[in-house]
C-alpha cells in the first residue's frame, strides 16, 4: 500500500491589483499641501484635486481633511467620498473605505471605478462573495475594465470556483495578452480542474513574459509531475533550486519526481536536502522512508517513519508503513500491533490494513483475532488467494493446537 504524498504546489496566487481606480481629473497639483492652511482659499474642485495630489504624495491624512472640507459644504459630493475612501484604503482603514465608497454609490450607482474600489477594500476584509458581486457590477458598467476581470477571477480561485475563474482570466487575456498575472492565475485554476496540459501552457507563457518568475517554474513542474513527465518536472525544479528560492520545497518536489523515475538514491538525496533546510517537513521524512525501504535500508526507513509520526501523530499512513516494516522484519511486533491499530483508528476504510493486522496477530499467536481480520479482508477481496491461504493455515494451526491439548 505504498504511495507518495502529493508534491507541493505554490500557494501563491498572483496578488490582487491594489491600486485604487482614481477617477478622471485633468488638473495635476504638484505642490505638497497643508490641509489646514488652505481651508479657506480653494474651491471645491481645488480641494478635490488637492486630495488627489495628497494621495499621490502619500499624505493620506491631508487628503481626508480636504475631502472633509468639501463634504461639510456639499454632503452629496460623489468625488469627495471616493477620494476619502481612497485615502482611508491606503491607510489600511478598509471598513471605513467601504463606507465611503458605498455612500458614493448611493449618490451615483453608475459611476465607473466605485464598485471596483469597494471590491478592493472588501477583499482585505475577506468578504469574497461581496467582492465578486462588486466586480460584476463594475463590469456591467464598464466591460473593458480588464483589472476587474483579473481580480474577480483571482477571487474566484480563493472560493474554488475554478471554471468561473478561467472564464474571467481568459477575458483578461483577451484584453491584455501580456498579463503575466492572468496567465499565472489561470494556470492555478486549470491545475485545480485537472487540466494539467493547459496549466503547463499558461505557466510556459508566464515564463516567456518573465523568465525570473520562479513560482511559475515550480508550478509547471507540479503539472508535469501529474502528467508523469518526471524528467521535465525535474528540469523545472532544478531551475528553482538554481535560483536559490524556496529550496526546501524544490528539493522535496524534485525528490518526488526522482521517485517517480525510480531513481531512489537521488530521491533520498533530495529529501535529505529538504530536511536539512526544513527539519519539520514530515512528508520529506515519510517519502524518504519509502525510498529507503525500496533500497533495502530498512532501519533507516523505520527511523524516518518514526520521525514522521513524531511530527504528525494523526497520519494513518505513517503508522501503517512502520507497522508493515516491523512485521516484515519480525522486529518489535507488539509495537507493530499498536501502530496498525492506530492506523485503523485514524482511517478504517482501507482493507489492506486488516490484512496487515492479521499477519501481525498471527506472529503474536493471536489466532482468533487474525482470522477475524482475514474474514473482514476477504469480505471485500474474496479472490485473494494469499489471504485465503493464510486463513486456512491459521485455522489448521488452531485445530492442531486443540488436538495437542486433548
Amino acid at each position: 500500500m505504498s504511495f507518495l504524498q502529493k508534491i507541493i504546489n505554490s500557494k501563491n496566487i498572483a496578488v490582487l491589483l491594489l491600486s485604487i481606480g482614481l477617477l478622471a481629473g485633468n488638473s495635476a497639483y504638484s505642490p505638497v499641501y497643508c490641509a489646514k492652511a488652505h481651508t479657506k482659499k480653494m474651491s471645491a474642485t481645488g480641494y478635490i484635486e488637492a486630495a488627489k495630489q495628497s494621495i499621490k504624495d502619500k499624505q493620506y491624512e491631508n487628503a481626508i481633511e480636504f475631502c472633509n472640507h468639501v463634504l461639510k459644504k456639499n454632503p452629496n459630493s460623489v468625488e469627495a467620498y471616493n477620494q476619502r475612501g481612497n485615502a482611508k484604503y491606503n491607510l489600511g482603514k478598509y471598513k471605513e473605505a467601504v463606507e465611503d465608497y458605498s455612500k458614493a454609490l448611493e449618490l451615483n450607482p453608475n459611476r465607473q471605478n466605485l464598485y471596483y474600489n469597494r471590491a478592493l477594500a472588501k477583499s482585505h476584509l475577506k468578504k469574497y462573495d461581496e467582492v465578486i458581486s462588486d466586480y460584476t457590477k463594475e463590469i456591467e458598467i464598464n466591460n473593458t475594465n480588464k483589472n476587474a476581470y483579473l481580480n474577480r477571477g483571482t477571487t474566484e480561485i480563493l472560493l474554488q470556483k475554478y471554471d468561473e475563474a478561467i472564464y474571467d482570466l481568459s477575458k483578461m487575456i483577451e484584453l491584455d495578452s501580456k498579463s503575466e498575472l492572468a496567465y499565472y492565475n489561470r494556470g492555478i485554476a486549470k491545475r485545480n480542474t485537472g487540466d494539467y496540459k493547459g496549466a503547463i501552457e499558461d505557466y510556459t507563457k508566464v515564463i516567456e513574459l518573465n523568465p525570473d518568475n520562479i513560482d511559475a517554474y515550480n508550478n509547471r513542474g507540479v503539472a508535469q509531475y501529474y502528467l508523469n513527465n518526471y524528467s521535465k518536472a525535474i528540469d523545472d525544479y532544478t531551475k528553482v533550486i538554481n535560483s536559490g528560492k524556496d529550496l526546501a520545497k524544490a528539493y522535496y518536489n524534485r525528490g518526488m519526481a526522482n521517485f517517480g523515475l525510480k531513481k531512489y538514491e537521488q530521491s533520498v538525496e533530495d529529501f535529505t536536502k529538504a530536511i536539512e533546510i526544513s527539519s519539520d517537513n514530515e512528508s520529506a521524512y515519510f517519502n524518504r522512508g519509502l525510498a529507503q525501504e525500496i533500497l533495502g535500508n530498512d532501519s533507516c526507513a523505520i527511523d524516518d517513519y518514526t520521525k514522521a509520526i513524531e511530527l504528525n501523530p494523526d497520519n494513518d499512513e505513517y503508522y501503517y508503513h512502520r507497522a508493515y516494516l516491523y512485521g516484515k522484519l519480525n522486529l518489535n511486533i507488539k509495537q507493530a500491533l499498536k501502530d496498525i491499530e492506530n492506523s485503523i483508528k485514524l482511517d478504517n476504510n482501507d482493507w489492506e490494513k486488516y490484512y496487515t493486522r492479521a499477519v501481525i496477530h498471527n506472529k503474536l499467536q493471536h489466532h482468533i483475532q487474525a482470522v477475524d481480520d482475514l474474514n473482514l479482508y476477504l469480505k471485500n477481496n474474496p479472490d485473494n488467494t494469499e489471504a485465503i491461504g493464510l486463513r486456512s493455515y491459521i485455522i489448521k494451526k488452531m485445530n492442531n493446537e486443540l488436538k495437542d491439548k486433548k
